[in-house]
């Protein structure tokens, strides 16, 4: 058979299996009501405004408000299962969730507001981890020239890429049924998803020509809001990259890195990402997305945390972007936990100039008790003097930092808690090293 036919095959029967896998039942045709459970929590009436923040990869809803004490005392007493432990840290109100499957609102009703938090079937499609926009470049997709592009569709997608959604969206409305219609439906469908109006992206992700090189994308874009596909045979193949059209494989890698990190194998999802770093990579469009992938992986119990800390040291921009300072502390606690405390105070250092006002009173006090649980005064009391310069009185006055600077002075604190036997700074960097390079081995299938 000449060569000619043979791609010709292979094409057809790809695109077989994609339209097979868009007509079978399952396929984003369940209907969209993904929601299992609903709780409402009545609020207090508070001065000032309440702002919600939604964390699904961390399992947590987060209140800010000037009120945090008594809205926590609230909503500790409201019964909820969703979200059953509630905490205080700073100004913000912290609920802890039993599930990442979860969506929340500020819902108003007469004489206050309520937190609605909902258990979904399926992975969060808006907001903080939601579905990914990974930009594609128009050039390599036959779609006109490099951005700012010169036809509809593409320079739409230099307009997405740019955060311009509004222009963005007028631009693929104007692809029509030209060359940039595909990749126009399948865009007008990623901003309605993250404008939460899900019927209105699946209308749009089910109009994608499958046999165009977005109809594999389209599929697993509908795959991710049907909890009967993504259990299926199906979801493999449509989140396979060894396939795909290179211009879109990092789209399909940071969307299975997301779908595993939601499933509970975060360290998994964080090795994935791992391997395609770069400006081309799946994590340059979505850092706060893959930030919390790692986050999560940081957070994974024993030897698997450990991996997560070699795996976030080799990151060359780890002490860089919005998730910087989150990203330090666990991999902090990850290192304390790996008996290295001078090592976990150094990684807290590195970021005490990007932490808000707020959080630094507590960023420092963590940061100069590790370093004297390593037995480094000196480092301690560089932290010490920093304080002094940045806090406030009242700050410096509490028990913590009371506590700080009899350990830097040397004298004994008679209400510092036990703590466990110190290590000198020699034995922690050597405890870090053997920690880290077992970790590195063991995130290489190779044996520490």
């Amino acid at each position: 058979m000449p060569r000619a036919r043979r791609l010709q095959n292979g094409s057809f029967m790809a695109l077989s299996v994609v339209l097979l896998t868009l007509a079978l039942p399952g396929v984003a045709s369940t209907g969209l009501d993904l929601t299992q459970t609903v709780e409402r929590i009545p609020l207090p009436p508070v001065a000032g405004p309440v702002t919600l923040h939604v964390e699904p990869l961390a399992s947590r809803v987060r209140l800010e408000t000037r009120d945090a004490a008594e809205v926590a005392r609230r909503v500790r007493l409201a019964s909820r299962t969703l979200c059953p432990e509630v905490g205080v840290e700073g100004d913000a109100v912290v609920l802890r969730c039993t599930s990442r499957f979860i969506a929340a609102a500020l819902v108003p009703h007469a004489g206050g507001q309520s937190l609605e938090v909902r258990l979904l079937q399926v992975a969060p499609w808006a907001g903080r981890d939601g579905l990914p926009s990974v930009p594609f470049d128009p050039s390599r997709l036959s779609l006109g020239a490099p951005c700012p592009g010169d036809a509809p569709a593409g320079a739409g997608e230099c307009a997405l890429a740019a955060g311009q959604l509004q222009r963005a969206e007028e631009l693929f409305r104007q692809a029509g049924e030209g060359p940039g219609a595909p990749l126009a439906a399948l865009r007008l469908g990623d901003l309605a998803a993250r404008a939460d109006d899900l019927p209105e992206a699946v209308r749009h992700w089910k109009q994608v020509a499958p046999g165009s090189p977005f109809g594999r994308l389209a599929a697993a874009r509908l795959c991710e809001t049907d909890p009967r596909c993504l259990v299926s045979n199906r979801a493999a193949f449509l989140f396979a990259t060894a396939d795909a059209h290179p211009a879109l494989r990092a789209d399909l890698v940071l969307r299975q890195a997301r779908l595993d990190a939601f499933h509970g194998k975060a360290l998994e999802a964080a090795m994935a990402l791992a391997r395609d770093r770069g400006p081309a990579g799946a994590c340059a469009a979505e850092p706060i997305l893959c930030g919390d992938i790692l986050l999560a992986a940081l957070r994974e119990p024993g030897a698997r945390g450990t991996q997560a800390l070699a795996l976030y040291l080799d990151t060359p921009s780890r002490d860089r972007g919005p998730l910087a300072v989150e990203l330090a502390r666990a991999g902090s606690e990850r290192a304390t936990a790996s008996g290295a405390p001078v090592f976990a105070a150094n990684l807290l250092s590195a970021v005490s100039g990007q932490v808000p006002p707020a959080r630094l009173a507590d960023h420092l006090a963590r940061a100069a008790e590790l370093y004297l649980a390593g037995g480094d005064r000196i480092r301690a009391g560089v932290v010490l003097e920093f304080a002094r310069s940045r806090l406030g009185r009242s700050d410096l006055a509490s028990p913590r930092w009371t506590r700080v600077a009899l350990g830097v002075s040397g004298r004994p604190s008679r209400t510092a808690p036990p703590r466990p036997e110190l290590v000198g700074a020699e034995d922690d960097l050597g405890a870090a090293e053997k920690a880290l390079a077992s970790a590195r081995a063991r995130a290489s299938g190779g044996t520490p």
